[in-house]
């Protein structure tokens, strides 16, 4: 969508790879909650190669899809946000579970000129049950949120939240090259250290759609962000 003369554009980025089921659930909340915000958007759906008709649903939707050749979340995320036209972009999954009508609790704060970064707290007594395996929820996520506080300062405590916030213009600046879940470590310590106003806010989460393929796997993710979050102390 056109900038609106004075008004900041949002772009919301969708990381896809057969999606087909939820997506159109995820498309239908975005545009109830967008029609009651005063802020102009855009939706691209970060199609990683989806084998379902997940592009065909968001093209009859109208939003906009990019096809990430580079497998993996990391990648289709970067793809997404390298791509759009907003002033500001939010990012989260596709499968049901983040709740697009909390988008104005992240975009705010960007809005009003207080924060660069907002991240959705998923750690509250909203979650629904089931939403979230308990090892992530309960030693996982905690550990590696409190090894990035402890580390680089950063006051996260939900390091693992898959729905954020952040001005575009930042973006670049950041240099993020993972490919897979580590990159929401690498992305977070890059805020750190590039010194990004940074804000946690309190969402829901919900338990993905049926039909999602569960791509997390707990342990093999669990390494690879503590890898990168301490092998981040040693470079610039």
């Amino acid at each position: 969508m056109p900038k609106t003369q004075n008004k900041p554009v949002l772009s919301i980025v969708l990381p896809c790879l057969n999606e087909a089921a939820s997506l159109p659930f995820c498309l239908s909340e975005i545009k109830q909650t967008m029609d009651t915000l005063d802020i102009s958007y855009e939706i691209i759906v970060a199609d990683n190669h989806s084998t379902d008709n997940s592009a065909q649903i968001a093209h009859s939707s109208r939003a906009r899809v990019l096809s990430v050749a580079k497998r993996g979340y990391g990648c289709a995320v970067n793809g997404g946000i390298l791509a759009a036209k907003g002033d500001i972009v939010l990012f989260a999954d596709a499968d049901c579970s983040y709740p697009f009508y909390d988008i104005a609790k992240l975009v705010e704060p960007i809005l009003q000129n207080k924060e660069d970064f907002v991240l959705g707290n998923r750690l509250n007594n909203t979650q629904e049950k089931g939403a979230m395996p308990w090892l992530n929820r309960y030693l996982g996520t905690p550990v590696l949120s409190a090894l990035i506080r402890w580390l680089y300062g950063l006051p996260v405590y939900d390091c693992n939240g898959g729905m954020r916030a952040l001005r575009r213009n930042l973006y670049e600046t950041l240099n993020l090259k993972q490919p897979g879940m580590e990159y929401a470590s690498e992305m977070l310590i890059a805020v750190a250290k590039q010194k990004l106003r940074y804000l946690e806010v309190p969402i829901s989460l919900r338990r993905a759609h049926p039909s999602h393929t569960p791509y997390l796997r707990p342990w093999r993710d669990g390494v690879r962000h503590l890898r990168i979050i301490l092998t981040a102390l040693f470079k610039k």
